[in-house]
């Protein structure tokens, strides 16, 4: 192997750096001191759809055309999307072109798996239900189930945190034998895994390790929970490194850092009173009976969950109730009255907002003249949402698409990205209060996503200090030049020169094609069971939400 790359989803320089200063973590240590280092700025928002596609074809969202982990058809149903959806080509098919073999284990957004010289093993988000995420097919046996790879998000869901934790530890073990086994048993130049147990436990945790985060609990049993999980991770990447020879390469690298999260700001009670968003009535009987069958299934799975039942209850009752109860928990956008409204939110994870445009949407209101101006108003009316109790300011920058993308796909984004201030996220539904403590399915979400994350490079490419303004659109072009593969002219991101070590600056000349450019191959469309499984798997990791 020349070259591994291993991923922390939400890897967070916070967590890990005292940890390393504690001697907990020797080998990201090792790593970091022989090697070079620094924060790694992620996309706008800094949300894995577009992260990792960025990373993975080192361009911006506009270019790959993934911003989020679902979009709006016409109708606006929202739709889940895939590593089919993708439109810029990934840079592990420009080392294959090139003579360069790549294994991929739990990437994020390489389901479904193409072709590959080598393997590939499709990361979150892909469906427990489905057996063709693996590659080559002859891989299948040694990998087992989809579902194995993959947290079980609803014990936390069920309000059980002492088996999710435990759960994400394992999971994370589990990840660590089977790369192990596959890089054992199937040699590449390349290979890549992430580990996303990361992000989803700095979610739900942050608040047990931070003392500052204003429901910080020090007698909690959880206190432990994040430098648990670093820990066994780390470790992880120990036994690997142990595969590979002083000659290979290391990166460590994460899509996104993470922060601490106190409130949620919930937008569509916003958007309702300044006019830009009509709704049903509270006291309409198809939104108080919406809403008392969907608290009601809420409770009966969460205890169902607390009990640890869920296999069984979903083994004796027909599919039918659990899509009955996805389309009543998913209930966000159905009270909207869309002949009315000029705009809409779009979900937890996307931190974004829709013009309801004429031609792009069935019951669009805004027409082509108009749209300027409402989008002028929109923003303003953002920007000046403010605590009702502080006056403090809550929105940071509104940002319009085309300010912050480029390329060929930038229609297909939603019309204005918000960032809010840190501690603070935007979340849809209904609320009788425009602020509330953060929250998911009834539980604590304390953590959420910040620009920066984490990068580590160590081996006989790299130079040894500190990498200042590295960007993750800067990994795809230095692993394909570290490699002697040419340079896609459509890349936004650059070789990481700061990084690089003097001999391979002098020996070696960054080269560039123009063969890979905008690509729109068949589509991989989910069949129904395919997109419930998944329904089922982005809400239960809060990300419909």
């Amino acid at each position: 192997m020349n070259t591994l790359v291993i991923g922390l989803d939400g890897g967070e320089w916070d967590v890990v750096d005292p940890m390393i200063e504690d001697g907990r973590l020797p080998n990201l240590e090792r790593l970091k001191e022989t090697g070079v280092s620094g924060p790694l700025e992620s996309i706008t928002p800094p949300v894995s759809p577009p992260a990792w596609n960025s990373i993975q074809t080192g361009t911006n969202p506009g270019k790959h055309g993934i911003f989020d982990f679902s979009t709006f058809d016409e109708e606006y149903r929202r739709t889940s999307i895939n590593a089919s959806h993708r439109r810029s080509t990934p840079f592990w098919t420009v080392m294959n072109d090139h003579g360069t073999t790549t294994g991929l284990f739990k990437v994020p957004f390489t389901y479904p798996p193409g072709d590959v010289d080598g393997y590939l093993v499709s990361g979150f988000p892909t469906p427990n239900s489905i057996e063709d995420f693996v590659q080559p097919e002859a891989l299948r046996g040694m990998i087992g189930s989809a579902e194995n790879l993959f947290e079980d998000k609803s014990l936390y869901k069920g309000g059980n945190e002492r088996k999710f934790k435990e759960n994400l530890i394992e999971v994370a073990k589990y990840q660590t034998e089977l790369f192990l086994e596959l890089v054992d048993d199937h040699e590449t130049e390349f290979a890549m895994t992430v580990y996303d147990g990361c992000d989803r436990i700095q979610h739900y945790f942050w608040k047990y390790l931070d003392e500052s985060h204003p429901r910080y609990d020090p007698n909690s049993p959880h206190t432990d929970a994040i430098e648990r999980y670093y820990e066994t991770v780390d470790e992880g990447i120990g036994r690997i490194i142990e595969q590979t020879s002083n000659e290979c390469d290391i990166l460590v690298i994460s899509d996104h850092g993470f922060g601490p999260l106190s409130y949620d700001i919930y937008i569509d009670e916003w958007l309702d009173d300044e006019g830009f968003l009509t709704r049903d009535a509270p006291d309409s009987p198809s939104r108080i009976a919406t809403k008392t069958a969907a608290e009601t299934l809420q409770f009966g799975w969460n205890v169902v969950g607390r009990a640890g039942l869920q296999d069984l209850v979903k083994s004796v009752l027909p599919a039918s109730w659990f899509e009955l109860g996805n389309s009543l928990q998913d209930n966000r956008h159905q009270t909207i009255i869309w002949d009315e409204s000029e705009t809409f939110f779009s979900t937890l994870s996307g931190q974004a907002l829709f013009i309801n445009l004429k031609g792009r949407f069935t019951e669009g209101t805004v027409t082509r003249e108009e749209y300027e101006a409402v989008v002028e108003r929109v923003r303003e009316s953002l920007l000046s949402i403010q605590h009702p109790e502080t006056d403090e300011r809550l929105v940071e920058t509104v940002a319009r698409s085309d300010e912050v993308y480029s390329g060929w796909t930038v229609d297909d984004a939603p019309d204005l990205i918000v960032r809010t201030n840190p501690e603070y996220t935007l979340k849809n539904g209904h609320s009788e209060q425009l602020i509330l403590p953060s929250k998911q399915y009834g539980q604590d979400r304390s953590g959420d996503h910040r620009t920066d994350g984490m990068f580590i490079a160590s081996g006989p490419s790299f130079d040894c200090g500190t990498v200042q303004d590295a960007s993750i659109m800067d990994i795809a072009p230095t692993l394909l030049h570290i490699h002697g593969c040419p340079i896609p002219k459509t890349i936004d991101g650059e070789v990481l020169q700061g990084a690089i070590a003097e001999e391979i600056k002098e020996t070696m000349s960054i080269e560039y094609t123009n063969k890979y450019g905008e690509t729109d191959g068949e589509r991989r469309e989910w069949n129904e069971s395919e997109e419930e499984a998944l329904e089922e798997r982005l809400s239960n990791m809060g990300y419909l939400n």
